[in-house]
């Protein structure tokens, strides 16, 4: 009878009386007696299906998943592959969750093109639309080509990365403007987004998202609507001492933080700085590394030779002072227009420089005849050969140079301002007699080009949107 009783037991029940850490050992040998080896078998079986764990396990037992902590990653990108897969939809998440999703799209390069039926990555940012699980091209988003204001440059015109294009991008909903970087999912790397997300800084472009449609990963980040300072150069000429200052010390103030940190950006460059309407920033960060000891032994070249310091050239180990060194050559660039070198051995004659540079450096040659004598010694300070005696970002921010006293700077002229005054002149112009008028002012293309070189904050302005008066120096802008 007994037997027969026992038979019938719920499963829970049987199990939880058999947990016990009860004296009542008489009933549990009794209990034990009743159940067969079958019948212990069943009552698992029921009790944890396949898959599931038993009770004191590793894995959680709850069915339902718990949610992911929205906490900010400090640890390595790569988790260990224990993560879900995020390869499903686009969602908004962490920075923690982007970090996992580069790190599963860089994994599964080989099977992407069979396993991901549409569009799927990770939004930090809310002013990015997301629709169902979706973030779709023209529907969502539109991209189009990148085209500056201030210079007629074509409209198929598209600054290039080393494996991607940019575009700029504007949210549909939201009106949000953004900077699109397309790169192939083969070239993609997960280091091309983990110091954006970790390292947060005002002068550092911040990402917002990362989606992967078609097999091309699509990086969206903060625009620098006003174009890099390369595309600056080419279309408008050298810059005067006084934007350089207001560049270089925006770029010090990114690499200082960088540095704090250990990371070496590796490719600081005219085109790897972006002006915003009120600042400029860093941008590519596919060949940052952090370093783990004070000197960083590579295995290979990172960086774009002509602006390579000597200790990256010799590949014997450099440290965060090779950036220093690439800002000293990209502000020879800004003021002559053209990189260091180049103007004494032409590239037609010299297809490599990195003998020219380990044998010559620093270029001070290279440096403009009208550089004020503060920042002839803010360069030498920056070209310094030897790293060691080379002064780092945080020494730098305070040299002379980058503070010149007011009277010696022009003022800076906004777009409102300036759009004022071309108001104020078309209309006197139009009160003139016909006869007197000069219409040449505005329409010759000499004066176009001195106009737009006038200033570098009408372009910004302009193509920006921002209609504050930017005050010439003294302002914060240039403290």
């Amino acid at each position: 009878m007994a037997t027969k009783k026992c038979a019938f037991l719920d499963g829970s029940k049987v199990m939880e009386y058999m947990s016990t850490n009860s004296d009542q050992r008489e009933e549990t040998e009794l209990l034990l007696a009743c159940l067969n080896v079958s019948d212990v078998v069943s009552i698992m079986e029921n009790l944890y299906r396949e898959g599931e764990a038993c009770a004191g396990g590793e894995t959680s037992r709850t069915a339902s998943p718990q949610p992911y902590e929205c906490e900010e990653r400090t640890d390595s990108l790569f988790l260990g592959g224990q993560e879900p897969s995020l390869l499903l939809s686009v969602r908004y998440g962490s920075a923690r969750e982007l970090l996992s999703f580069a790190n599963q799209v860089s994994d599964a390069t080989k099977h992407l093109h069979t396993c991901v039926k549409q569009e799927c990555g990770i939004i930090m940012n809310e002013m990015l639309t997301v629709r169902s699980g979706r973030y779709q091209i023209d529907t969502d988003v539109v991209l189009f080509p990148w085209k500056m204001t201030y210079s007629n440059i074509g409209s198929e015109f598209i600054p290039r990365g080393a494996f991607g294009k940019v575009h700029l991008a504007q949210d549909l909903e939201t009106r949000k403007r953004m900077a699109c970087k397309l790169i192939p999912v083969e070239h993609f790397k997960p280091a091309e987004v983990e110091f954006q997300v970790q390292l947060r800084h005002e002068n550092i472009a911040e990402l917002y998202g990362v989606i992967l449609c078609d097999n091309i990963v699509h990086l969206y980040m903060e625009a620098g609507e006003g174009g890099s300072v390369l595309e600056k150069l080419e279309s408008c000429g050298p810059l005067r001492e006084f934007e350089i200052i207001w560049v270089t010390k925006h770029i010090l103030k990114g690499l200082d933080f960088l540095h704090s940190k250990n990371v070496i950006h590796h490719d600081v460059k005219p085109s790897n700085i972006v002006f915003m309407s009120t600042k400029a920033v860093l941008v590519d960060f596919g060949l940052s590394i952090q370093m783990s000891g004070d000197l960083y032994h590579p295995k290979d070249l990172r960086g774009t030779e002509i602006y390579m310091s000597p200790e990256v050239v010799l590949c014997r180990g450099h440290s965060t002072k090779a950036d220093i060194y690439s800002m000293g050559a990209t502000i020879i660039h800004m003021q002559t227009g053209y990189p260091p070198w180049v103007k004494r051995y032409p590239r037609s004659a010299y297809p490599s420089y990195l003998y020219i540079i380990h044998k010559q450096a620093p270029p001070l040659e290279d440096i403009a005849e009208d550089c004020s004598p503060a920042m002839r010694a803010f360069l030498g300070a920056l070209l310094e050969r030897n790293p060691n005696q080379r002064l780092p970002a945080t020494e730098l921010l305070k040299h002379e140079a980058l503070h010149p006293p007011p009277e010696d700077q022009p003022r800076c002229q906004s777009l409102d301002t300036a759009l004022f005054e071309r108001k104020r002149l078309l209309k006197k112009e139009l009160e003139m007699p016909e006869n007197i008028a000069d219409s040449s002012i505005y329409t010759s293309d000499e004066s176009e080009q001195l106009r737009r070189q006038r200033s570098l904050s009408i372009d910004l302005g302009a193509v920006a949107g921002y209609f504050n008066i930017v005050r010439g120096p003294p302002t914060v802008e240039y403290d």
